[in-house]
């Protein structure tokens, strides 16, 4: 009674004795999650602390999708995701474990939840060498457009349902609804939802004078202003999908140049030889130390993109 362990190292809370933390995978240097328990004080919530019975670690919910390291005595933990294990799954995941604290006769048992994401909803229009088409008809080989080069092959394609329940129980999964003109002047042409990771590309001066490069990539979730850019409310199940070129793209969704799926850099040694072998043929240059190679463009970290959209606000 008036025991309480907490996640002080930096991971969001979701209620009561559950941290959240996220892996987005397009994002090449996205390869662990690391955390540190304390006991806390249930009044201020400051540290008092390690338990000085220890801790305990359960086993990951999915340890097919990485590894899980931890301290016994200081309570501090690291998750590795195999980038491998996650892409062969062809949509998110999410793994989670839980910690104990014990100190004489008491103890608190917290969980970890850690969303992996790997993105553009059902009924999306891409613009093909055919036209627009709907995202969830489109099939490996057919020609997308693209801002950079000529019209690519698609190489892979993957999607994620997310049911009411989830949308409702996780509001940071619900999609971003840009509304027609909201980036700029007819883009994107129609309403565009996406995933709150999806990366948007973004251009202008304020972007020069922020960061060095009038051209960048924004993730939706940091370009929400409640009214032309704004979370959707929950009104029925989701799909996300993933579309992966030989090379990071950006390629036109209702207009708008958004991002391709970059897979970034995952621990070849560590997949089975026939994954690897399908991953060679399919991308011969991650035989490289190079691997899949850089983004399109300068991808901005979550400060840095609500930095630049307000600033865009203030001076559009």
């Amino acid at each position: 009674m008036g025991y309480n362990i907490s996640d002080v190292g930096g991971q969001a809370t979701d209620g009561v004795d559950v941290w959240n933390a996220t892996l987005d995978l397009s994002l090449s240097n996205a390869t662990t999650v690391s955390g540190d328990f304390d006991v806390v004080s249930l009044f201020s919530g400051a540290s008092l602390g390690e338990a000085t019975g220890g801790y305990s670690f359960s086993a990951l919910s999915n340890p097919s999708l990485g590894t899980l390291d931890f301290n016994e005595t200081t309570g501090t933990y690291t998750f590795t995701v195999d980038w491998g294990a996650v892409l062969a799954t062809g949509a998110d995941q999410v793994v989670s474990f839980t910690v104990t604290g014990t100190s004489g006769g008491s103890s608190d048992t917290d969980t970890v939840v850690i969303n992996l994401l790997i993105c553009v909803a059902q009924g999306t229009l891409i613009q093909t060498t055919k036209g627009p088409v709907r995202v969830e008809a489109l099939g490996c080989g057919d020609l997308v457009e693209t801002l950079d080069a000529a019209p690519q092959a698609v190489r892979w394609i993957g999607s994620r349902k997310l049911s009411v329940a989830e949308l409702i129980l996780d509001e940071t999964k619900r999609p971003i609804v840009f509304e027609p003109g909201s980036l700029a002047e007819g883009v994107p042409e129609r309403e565009l939802s996406v995933s709150p990771q999806h990366r948007m590309f973004l251009q202008g001066w304020q972007a020069q004078l922020l960061f060095g490069e009038d051209q960048v990539l924004v993730p939706a979730k940091s370009l929400v202003n409640g009214s032309s850019i704004r979370q959707a409310d929950v009104t029925g199940e989701v799909e996300y999908f993933h579309l992966l070129f030989d090379e990071h793209q950006i390629i036109f969704t209702e207009g708008a140049p958004t991002e391709s799926f970059h897979p970034g850099a995952y621990t070849l040694s560590e997949l089975d030889e026939a994954v690897r072998d399908e991953l060679f043929a399919l991308f011969p240059e991650l035989q490289s130390d190079d691997g899949y190679g850089e983004t399109a463009r300068t991808a901005l970290r979550p400060w840095e993109a609500t930095l630049l959209s307000h600033t865009m606000e203030q001076f559009a």
